[in-house]
Protein backbone atom coordinates (compact mmCIF):
# COMPACT_ATOMS: atom_id res chain seq x y z
CA UNK A 1 0.00 0.00 0.00
CA UNK A 2 0.90 3.60 -0.58
CA UNK A 3 0.23 5.76 2.13
CA UNK A 4 1.39 8.96 0.39
CA UNK A 5 -1.51 11.44 0.04
CA UNK A 6 -1.93 13.06 -3.90
CA UNK A 7 -2.33 16.27 -4.37
CA UNK A 8 -5.92 17.15 -3.54
CA UNK A 9 -5.62 15.38 -0.82
CA UNK A 10 -2.93 17.56 0.20
CA UNK A 11 -4.68 20.58 -1.27
CA UNK A 12 -7.93 18.89 1.22
CA UNK A 13 -5.30 18.90 4.50
CA UNK A 14 -3.73 22.24 4.07
CA UNK A 15 -7.54 23.68 3.57
CA UNK A 16 -9.49 22.19 6.28
CA UNK A 17 -6.11 23.21 8.56
CA UNK A 18 -6.01 26.19 7.68
CA UNK A 19 -10.02 26.51 8.13
CA UNK A 20 -9.80 24.43 11.64
CA UNK A 21 -7.27 27.06 12.73
CA UNK A 22 -9.38 30.34 12.85
CA UNK A 23 -12.35 27.94 14.61
CA UNK A 24 -9.60 27.30 17.26
CA UNK A 25 -11.74 27.21 20.36
CA UNK A 26 -10.45 30.02 23.21
CA UNK A 27 -10.18 28.73 26.58
CA UNK A 28 -8.69 30.88 28.51
CA UNK A 29 -9.92 30.67 31.97
CA UNK A 30 -12.42 29.70 34.31
CA UNK A 31 -14.01 26.14 34.71
CA UNK A 32 -14.19 24.32 31.08
CA UNK A 33 -17.54 22.45 30.17
CA UNK A 34 -18.03 18.52 30.34
CA UNK A 35 -20.29 16.69 28.51
CA UNK A 36 -21.77 16.53 25.47
CA UNK A 37 -21.80 20.19 24.15
CA UNK A 38 -24.59 22.25 22.15
CA UNK A 39 -23.88 22.04 18.41
CA UNK A 40 -21.39 24.92 17.38
CA UNK A 41 -23.73 26.22 14.49
CA UNK A 42 -20.72 28.40 13.13
CA UNK A 43 -18.11 25.86 12.81
CA UNK A 44 -20.85 23.12 11.39
CA UNK A 45 -21.59 26.14 8.53
CA UNK A 46 -18.16 26.53 8.12
CA UNK A 47 -16.94 22.37 7.62
CA UNK A 48 -20.58 22.45 5.59
CA UNK A 49 -19.13 25.37 3.05
CA UNK A 50 -15.74 23.36 2.48
CA UNK A 51 -18.02 20.10 1.55
CA UNK A 52 -16.81 18.36 4.13
CA UNK A 53 -20.00 17.12 5.39
CA UNK A 54 -20.92 15.62 2.04
CA UNK A 55 -17.07 13.75 1.55
CA UNK A 56 -18.33 9.90 1.81
CA UNK A 57 -21.56 10.90 -0.03
CA UNK A 58 -21.96 10.22 -4.22
CA UNK A 59 -21.56 12.87 -6.44
CA UNK A 60 -25.25 11.91 -7.74
CA UNK A 61 -26.57 12.48 -4.30
CA UNK A 62 -25.15 15.79 -3.89
CA UNK A 63 -21.86 14.94 -2.30
CA UNK A 64 -18.15 14.97 -3.22
CA UNK A 65 -17.80 11.58 -3.79
CA UNK A 66 -14.67 10.93 -2.02
CA UNK A 67 -13.17 8.44 -0.09
CA UNK A 68 -13.11 7.50 3.68
CA UNK A 69 -9.18 8.65 3.14
CA UNK A 70 -10.39 11.92 2.28
CA UNK A 71 -12.85 11.41 5.77
CA UNK A 72 -9.83 10.56 7.93
CA UNK A 73 -7.58 13.66 6.23
CA UNK A 74 -10.57 16.13 7.17
CA UNK A 75 -10.97 14.45 10.81
CA UNK A 76 -7.68 15.05 11.66
CA UNK A 77 -7.15 18.34 11.31
CA UNK A 78 -10.49 18.94 13.30
CA UNK A 79 -9.11 16.74 15.78
CA UNK A 80 -5.38 18.70 15.93
CA UNK A 81 -7.70 21.90 16.42
CA UNK A 82 -9.37 21.11 19.17
CA UNK A 83 -13.06 21.69 17.03
CA UNK A 84 -15.11 19.30 19.36
CA UNK A 85 -18.00 19.14 16.57
CA UNK A 86 -19.92 15.52 15.65
CA UNK A 87 -18.05 15.45 12.75
CA UNK A 88 -17.52 11.35 12.96
CA UNK A 89 -21.24 10.75 13.93
CA UNK A 90 -22.69 12.95 11.19
CA UNK A 91 -20.39 10.78 9.08
CA UNK A 92 -21.74 7.54 9.91
CA UNK A 93 -25.17 8.35 9.90
CA UNK A 94 -24.86 10.17 6.40
CA UNK A 95 -23.78 7.14 4.61
CA UNK A 96 -26.29 5.08 6.47
CA UNK A 97 -29.00 7.72 4.50
CA UNK A 98 -27.51 7.71 1.63
CA UNK A 99 -26.78 3.81 1.07
CA UNK A 100 -29.68 3.05 3.08
CA UNK A 101 -33.28 2.31 1.42
CA UNK A 102 -35.23 5.51 2.60
CA UNK A 103 -34.62 9.52 3.73
CA UNK A 104 -33.08 10.51 0.77
CA UNK A 105 -34.53 13.77 0.41
CA UNK A 106 -32.35 14.67 3.59
CA UNK A 107 -29.18 14.60 1.51
CA UNK A 108 -29.26 17.81 0.32
CA UNK A 109 -29.55 19.72 3.09
CA UNK A 110 -27.27 16.85 5.36
CA UNK A 111 -24.46 18.06 2.87
CA UNK A 112 -25.08 22.31 3.32
CA UNK A 113 -25.49 21.76 7.00
CA UNK A 114 -28.73 23.08 7.27
CA UNK A 115 -30.16 19.72 8.94
CA UNK A 116 -28.17 17.86 11.53
CA UNK A 117 -28.66 13.88 11.63
CA UNK A 118 -26.66 12.35 14.27
CA UNK A 119 -26.59 8.93 15.24
CA UNK A 120 -28.40 7.45 18.09
CA UNK A 121 -27.62 3.82 18.72
CA UNK A 122 -26.71 3.01 22.29
CA UNK A 123 -28.99 2.49 24.99
CA UNK A 124 -29.38 3.98 29.03
CA UNK A 125 -27.71 0.60 31.30
CA UNK A 126 -26.56 -1.37 28.92
CA UNK A 127 -22.96 -1.57 27.53
CA UNK A 128 -22.19 -0.85 23.46
CA UNK A 129 -24.10 -3.29 21.31
CA UNK A 130 -26.10 -1.64 18.92
CA UNK A 131 -26.90 -5.04 17.33
CA UNK A 132 -29.06 -6.51 19.86
CA UNK A 133 -31.22 -3.52 20.93
CA UNK A 134 -34.19 -3.62 23.36
CA UNK A 135 -36.09 -0.75 21.18
CA UNK A 136 -38.58 -2.31 18.86
CA UNK A 137 -39.86 -1.48 15.85
CA UNK A 138 -43.96 -2.38 14.75
CA UNK A 139 -45.02 -2.40 10.65
CA UNK A 140 -48.33 -1.09 9.97
CA UNK A 141 -50.19 -0.67 7.05
CA UNK A 142 -48.92 3.39 7.67
CA UNK A 143 -45.26 2.28 7.92
CA UNK A 144 -42.73 1.68 10.43
CA UNK A 145 -43.07 3.32 14.23
CA UNK A 146 -40.48 2.35 16.90
CA UNK A 147 -40.57 2.37 20.96
CA UNK A 148 -37.85 3.02 23.41
CA UNK A 149 -35.21 4.41 25.22
CA UNK A 150 -31.29 5.54 23.14
CA UNK A 151 -28.31 7.18 23.69
CA UNK A 152 -26.17 9.47 21.21
CA UNK A 153 -22.97 10.34 21.42
CA UNK A 154 -23.32 14.06 21.43
CA UNK A 155 -26.23 16.48 22.19
CA UNK A 156 -28.81 15.42 20.01
CA UNK A 157 -30.92 18.27 21.19
CA UNK A 158 -30.46 20.40 18.09
CA UNK A 159 -30.38 17.41 15.65
CA UNK A 160 -33.33 17.19 13.03
CA UNK A 161 -33.34 13.39 12.72
CA UNK A 162 -31.51 10.65 14.18
CA UNK A 163 -30.52 6.97 12.67
CA UNK A 164 -30.99 4.81 15.51
CA UNK A 165 -31.32 0.45 15.35
CA UNK A 166 -34.51 -1.02 16.86
CA UNK A 167 -35.49 -5.18 16.72
CA UNK A 168 -38.14 -6.12 14.68
CA UNK A 169 -40.00 -8.84 15.80
CA UNK A 170 -42.12 -9.86 12.58
CA UNK A 171 -38.99 -10.17 10.64
CA UNK A 172 -36.86 -11.26 13.68
CA UNK A 173 -34.24 -9.20 12.88
CA UNK A 174 -32.35 -5.30 13.67
CA UNK A 175 -33.28 -2.88 11.50
CA UNK A 176 -31.64 0.51 10.83
CA UNK A 177 -33.96 3.29 11.25
CA UNK A 178 -34.17 7.10 10.17
CA UNK A 179 -36.59 9.12 12.92
CA UNK A 180 -37.37 12.55 12.26
CA UNK A 181 -37.98 15.52 14.60
CA UNK A 182 -36.80 13.50 17.89
CA UNK A 183 -37.99 14.55 21.52
CA UNK A 184 -34.45 14.68 22.95
CA UNK A 185 -32.90 15.83 25.95
CA UNK A 186 -29.53 16.41 26.02
CA UNK A 187 -27.90 13.28 24.58
CA UNK A 188 -30.76 10.97 25.13
CA UNK A 189 -34.01 10.37 22.84
CA UNK A 190 -37.47 8.52 23.81
CA UNK A 191 -39.15 7.05 21.41
CA UNK A 192 -43.39 6.45 21.85
CA UNK A 193 -44.35 4.82 18.70
CA UNK A 194 -42.18 7.73 16.41
CA UNK A 195 -43.05 7.52 13.19
CA UNK A 196 -39.66 5.87 11.52
CA UNK A 197 -38.08 4.91 7.98
CA UNK A 198 -36.48 1.84 7.62
CA UNK A 199 -33.48 2.22 5.45
CA UNK A 200 -31.59 -1.19 5.82
CA UNK A 201 -29.86 -4.23 7.78
CA UNK A 202 -26.68 -4.78 10.02
CA UNK A 203 -24.72 -4.76 7.00
CA UNK A 204 -25.81 -1.05 6.61
CA UNK A 205 -24.88 -0.38 10.16
CA UNK A 206 -21.77 -1.85 9.36
CA UNK A 207 -20.84 -0.24 6.53
CA UNK A 208 -21.67 3.23 8.27
CA UNK A 209 -20.21 2.82 11.42
CA UNK A 210 -16.71 2.13 9.60
CA UNK A 211 -16.86 5.19 8.29
CA UNK A 212 -17.84 6.84 11.12
CA UNK A 213 -14.84 5.02 13.36
CA UNK A 214 -12.78 5.96 10.12
CA UNK A 215 -13.49 9.79 11.25
CA UNK A 216 -12.77 9.25 14.75
CA UNK A 217 -9.33 7.40 14.28
CA UNK A 218 -8.56 10.25 11.79
CA UNK A 219 -9.65 12.88 14.97
CA UNK A 220 -7.76 11.35 17.15
CA UNK A 221 -4.62 10.87 14.94
CA UNK A 222 -4.64 14.55 15.12
CA UNK A 223 -5.49 15.07 18.21
CA UNK A 224 -2.23 13.07 19.48
CA UNK A 225 -0.27 14.79 16.76
CA UNK A 226 -0.67 18.05 18.29
CA UNK A 227 -0.36 17.00 21.74
CA UNK A 228 3.35 15.30 20.42
CA UNK A 229 4.29 18.58 18.89
CA UNK A 230 3.18 20.59 22.38
CA UNK A 231 4.77 18.10 24.49
CA UNK A 232 8.13 18.30 21.95
CA UNK A 233 7.94 22.10 22.20
CA UNK A 234 7.80 22.56 25.90
CA UNK A 235 10.81 20.39 26.29
CA UNK A 236 12.90 22.33 24.14
CA UNK A 237 11.73 25.30 25.88
CA UNK A 238 11.05 25.05 29.74
CA UNK A 239 14.49 24.75 31.51
CA UNK A 240 14.77 23.01 34.85
CA UNK A 241 18.70 23.31 36.90
CA UNK A 242 19.85 25.56 34.02
CA UNK A 243 19.18 23.46 31.37
CA UNK A 244 16.27 22.18 28.77
CA UNK A 245 13.72 19.56 29.77
CA UNK A 246 15.15 17.85 26.26
CA UNK A 247 18.97 17.43 28.19
CA UNK A 248 17.33 14.52 30.28
CA UNK A 249 17.62 11.59 28.72
CA UNK A 250 14.81 10.12 30.13
CA UNK A 251 12.20 12.95 29.50
CA UNK A 252 13.64 12.49 25.36
CA UNK A 253 12.35 8.84 25.77
CA UNK A 254 9.63 8.97 26.94
CA UNK A 255 8.93 11.69 23.89
CA UNK A 256 10.37 9.23 21.71
CA UNK A 257 7.72 6.10 22.50
CA UNK A 258 4.74 9.13 22.50
CA UNK A 259 6.06 9.47 18.96
CA UNK A 260 6.10 5.82 18.17
CA UNK A 261 2.67 5.70 19.29
CA UNK A 262 1.63 8.50 16.88
CA UNK A 263 3.19 6.71 13.78
CA UNK A 264 1.57 3.39 14.55
CA UNK A 265 -1.71 5.35 14.84
CA UNK A 266 -1.11 7.05 11.39
CA UNK A 267 0.07 3.98 9.88
CA UNK A 268 -3.08 2.23 11.27
CA UNK A 269 -5.33 5.27 10.01
CA UNK A 270 -4.48 5.07 6.95
CA UNK A 271 -4.30 1.12 6.22
CA UNK A 272 -7.64 1.23 7.41
CA UNK A 273 -9.24 3.91 5.81
CA UNK A 274 -7.67 2.55 2.44
CA UNK A 275 -9.15 -1.05 3.45
CA UNK A 276 -12.23 0.33 4.17
CA UNK A 277 -12.35 2.10 0.58
CA UNK A 278 -11.87 -1.31 -1.04
CA UNK A 279 -14.31 -3.16 1.85
CA UNK A 280 -17.08 -1.17 3.37
CA UNK A 281 -18.31 -4.00 5.64
CA UNK A 282 -14.54 -5.21 6.78
CA UNK A 283 -15.75 -4.27 10.82
CA UNK A 284 -12.65 -6.33 11.84
CA UNK A 285 -10.44 -3.43 10.19
CA UNK A 286 -12.49 -0.79 11.64
CA UNK A 287 -12.22 -2.52 15.13
CA UNK A 288 -8.30 -2.85 14.95
CA UNK A 289 -8.52 0.69 14.12
CA UNK A 290 -10.23 1.20 17.47
CA UNK A 291 -8.27 -0.64 19.53
CA UNK A 292 -4.95 0.81 18.55
CA UNK A 293 -6.21 4.39 18.68
CA UNK A 294 -7.99 3.61 22.13
CA UNK A 295 -4.52 2.57 23.18
CA UNK A 296 -2.00 4.86 22.17
CA UNK A 297 -4.72 8.04 22.51
CA UNK A 298 -4.60 7.16 26.13
CA UNK A 299 -0.27 6.48 26.00
CA UNK A 300 0.23 10.14 24.13
CA UNK A 301 -2.42 11.58 26.15
CA UNK A 302 -1.20 10.54 29.61
CA UNK A 303 2.12 11.29 28.65
CA UNK A 304 1.67 14.69 28.00
CA UNK A 305 -0.17 15.48 30.58
CA UNK A 306 2.83 13.65 32.43
CA UNK A 307 5.89 15.87 30.53
CA UNK A 308 4.10 18.88 31.11
CA UNK A 309 4.03 18.63 34.98
CA UNK A 310 1.29 20.53 36.55
CA UNK A 311 0.64 22.95 33.95
CA UNK A 312 -0.62 20.33 31.25
CA UNK A 313 -3.95 19.91 33.81
CA UNK A 314 -4.83 23.96 33.24
CA UNK A 315 -7.71 24.87 31.15
CA UNK A 316 -5.11 27.65 29.73
CA UNK A 317 -3.34 25.06 28.12
CA UNK A 318 -4.30 22.99 24.83
CA UNK A 319 -2.45 19.04 26.13
CA UNK A 320 -5.30 18.39 28.64
CA UNK A 321 -7.78 19.28 26.33
CA UNK A 322 -6.90 16.82 23.56
CA UNK A 323 -6.36 14.17 26.54
CA UNK A 324 -9.92 14.69 27.10
CA UNK A 325 -10.96 14.36 23.26
CA UNK A 326 -8.84 11.53 23.35
CA UNK A 327 -10.64 9.74 26.09
CA UNK A 328 -13.95 10.70 24.82
CA UNK A 329 -13.29 9.13 21.24
CA UNK A 330 -11.87 5.98 22.93
CA UNK A 331 -15.80 4.86 24.36
CA UNK A 332 -16.98 6.05 21.34
CA UNK A 333 -19.18 3.31 19.12
CA UNK A 334 -17.74 0.75 21.58
CA UNK A 335 -14.39 1.31 23.37
CA UNK A 336 -11.32 -0.95 23.35
CA UNK A 337 -12.96 -3.87 25.41
CA UNK A 338 -15.67 -4.09 22.91
CA UNK A 339 -13.41 -4.03 20.16
CA UNK A 340 -10.73 -6.26 21.23
CA UNK A 341 -13.75 -8.95 22.32
CA UNK A 342 -14.81 -8.29 18.67
CA UNK A 343 -11.40 -9.28 16.92
CA UNK A 344 -11.56 -12.07 19.72
CA UNK A 345 -14.84 -13.98 18.71
CA UNK A 346 -12.99 -13.80 15.37
CA UNK A 347 -10.32 -15.68 15.77
CA UNK A 348 -11.00 -18.92 14.66
CA UNK A 349 -12.43 -17.55 11.34
CA UNK A 350 -8.69 -17.81 10.31
CA UNK A 351 -6.80 -20.43 9.17
CA UNK A 352 -3.78 -21.68 12.17
CA UNK A 353 -0.38 -20.70 10.65
CA UNK A 354 1.96 -23.12 11.40
CA UNK A 355 5.40 -20.96 11.13
CA UNK A 356 7.52 -24.02 11.48
CA UNK A 357 6.60 -25.65 8.02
Amino acid sequence: MDFTYDDEQKALQSAVREMANRLVPQETSGDVPVGPRPLDRDAWTAIAEMGLLGLPISEDAGGMGASPVEVSIAAAELGAARLELPYADAMAAAVMIARGEGGDDLLESIVDGSSVVLTALAEPGRAWDPEHPEATATKSDDGWTITGHKLGNNDLTEADAVVTTAQCPDEGCTCVFLVREPKASGASVSFESAEAIRLGDLDLLAEGLNVGIIALGGEALGAMGAALRSTVEYLKTRKQFGVPLAAFQTLTQRAADMYVSVELARSTVNFASMAITDHPGDSATASRLKLITGRTGRHVGQEAIQLHGGIGMTAEYSVGHHTTRLTQIEHTFGDSRYHLARLIAGVREHEMVDVLA
